[in-house]
């Protein structure tokens, strides 16, 4: 069997480093890497917040090695305050090494295009949740105006270089139109999209009216990245029913004209050296003391799930499979309890707000039907945690669970196993998840499947140590070893191959 190289952070960057070699990096994404807010409280004090995330996390350091400029959505109430007249500013505010270029958008603009068509039209179908969309004119009217303010400030951008090469990597749904559109303008630049999402089958990509834009928007690329081979060839097999193109599977090309869009795999990861490190820390096992204490659990079995609430992680049916697995097994009624991180998630939208009541509804229901004394089922946890406090969780988790109904990756699955380090929890895992395929290990289940989750959490929980233990260690050593600098590496090292052509 292959084994792969183990990168670590500096290693990641170096290989980035030497791939693109004279050209400069141009990162866009709809979030930016710093936010300038107002304060709470009277003063209203400006605060520069980095948001949390793995894009984010991973590519902030490279752009401090690489420089370049990252372009984003400026999205913070205090960020026209802090830039030029080209909206820039150098970043991070400490040791700025990188330029940051917002892109201002209208309200408008923003509940059309980003709420609208990128979150209630793209995100649902693309997730095969199919009655969930929503594609109203006006959405896709304000996601082309929002495209075509990115790549203005793109081409822009590479006005300013001149002469010098450049290479833009784009990040996700929300962009899939910016491609072509810097591409017609600026043939000589490298372009390259990581879809970060599912790509359905065309049966269910058909369902979007604008379907043929984005595959054309997207084919601009030079190289366009999902996460997993089964998206690549649903991308290819959609290309191929509605454009006229040439695909070719067996390269994973798509040529229209003189120009070739290579169509790649990149499955992406966690640094996993950081999280394991973050569960190793003093301040994560004083914390997980607290929450032993907090919620009494002394003694338990423990289970945790952290997601955001979103309708993708099925969440109803992972409250329906625990609901089942009380009933049926009384037994671990007042010896184990599970710890549901719920972070709110996109409330401004109708079905995110329906979907916070039903979880509310479903926790207290299986809490009311099954509590005693002062032992509570189920502990929901409603807010957003730092990862430096999941870490706590995840350590203190005798079972984790991954529920997804669909999702591109799911990275929640990866921080888990790195934060074992005692190597006896059990990884219960959705068939449905793009990460599954890489998670050779765990204990898969399907969500649909209630009897067969209740069963499914009754086994990981009776599970022998040495079990638990063999497969632990083979998942740790996955995610070791395919972390996220082996992503952005292999990215990397792919995009090399039109610098060099």
């Amino acid at each position: 069997m292959e084994t792969a190289i183990r990168l670590d952070e500096e290693q990641g960057r170096l290989i980035a480093q030497q791939e693109l070699g004279r050209y400069r990096l141009i990162v866009v994404s709809n979030r930016e890497p710093y936010i300038h807010q107002a304060g709470r409280g009277a003063s209203g004090e400006t605060i520069c917040l980095k948001p949390a995330g793995g894009l984010v996390s991973a590519l902030d350091p490279l752009m401090r090695c690489l420089g370049g400029t990252w372009i984003a959505w400026g999205s913070g109430n205090r960020d026209l305050d802090f830039v030029d007249k080209k909206g820039k500013l150098r970043v991070p505010p400490e040791a700025p090494s990188y330029e940051l270029k917002r892109v201002w958008l209208e309200k408008d603009e923003v509940e059309g295009y980003y709420y609208g068509y990128a979150n209630r039209a793209l995100w649902p179908l693309c997730h095969i949740l199919v009655e969930r969309t929503r594609f109203r004119r006006a959405y896709w009217r304000n996601y082309q105006r929002a495209n075509q303010l990115f790549a203005r400030a793109i081409l822009d951008e590479l006005a300013d270089y001149g002469s010098k090469p450049a290479v833009v990597w784009l990040q996700d749904y929300h962009l899939a139109l910016c491609p072509k559109l810097v591409k017609e303008h600026r043939p000589s630049a490298i372009v390259s999209l990581f879809w970060h999402i599912p790509w359905p089958s065309y049966d269910v990509i058909r369902v979007c009216p604008q379907r043929k834009e984005i595959m054309e928007g997207l084919l601009g690329c030079d190289l366009l990245g999902f996460q997993t081979e089964a998206f690549v060839r649903n991308f290819l097999e959609s290309v191929k029913t509605e454009l006229s193109a040439t695909v070719n599977f067996k390269e994973k090309t798509v040529i229209q004209g003189d120009h070739v869009t290579r169509v790649r795999a990149f499955p992406i990861s966690i640094d996993y050296d950081w999280f394991d490190s973050l569960a190793r820390s003093q301040e994560t096992v004083k914390l997980m003391g607290r929450i032993i204490s907090r919620y009494n659990l002394s003694g338990l079995k423990l289970g945790v799930g952290a997601d955001r609430l979103d309708y993708t992680k099925g969440l109803i049916e992972r409250l329906k499979g625990l609901d089942l697995f009380f009933a049926r097994y009384p037994e671990y009624q007042g010896k184990f309890t599970f710890l549901q991180i719920a972070a709110p998630s996109r409330s401004k939208i109708r079905a995110y707000q329906r979907l916070r009541r039903e979880v509310d509804q479903s926790v207290n229901y299986i809490n009311e039907k099954y509590a005693r004394n002062d032992w509570i089922p189920i502990r929901h946890i409603g807010v957003k945690l730092d990862q430096e406090d999941l870490a706590a969780y995840y350590r203190l988790a005798d079972l984790g669970i991954v529920s997804s109904l669909h999702d591109g990756m799911n990275l929640v699955a990866k921080e888990y196993v790195a934060c074992q380090l005692e190597g006896k929890g059990v990884l219960v895992l959705s068939e449905l998840a793009g990460v599954f395929t890489q998670m050779k290990g765990c204990l898969p289940v399907n969500p649909f499947d209630t009897d067969g989750f209740a069963e499914t959490i009754k086994l990981a929980l009776e599970m022998p140590e040495k079990e638990r233990i063999v497969r632990m260690r083979r998942l740790r050593r996955m995610v070791r070893e395919h972390n996220i600098y082996k992503w952005m590496a292999d990215i990397f090292t792919e995009i090399g191959h039109d610098l060099k052509a």
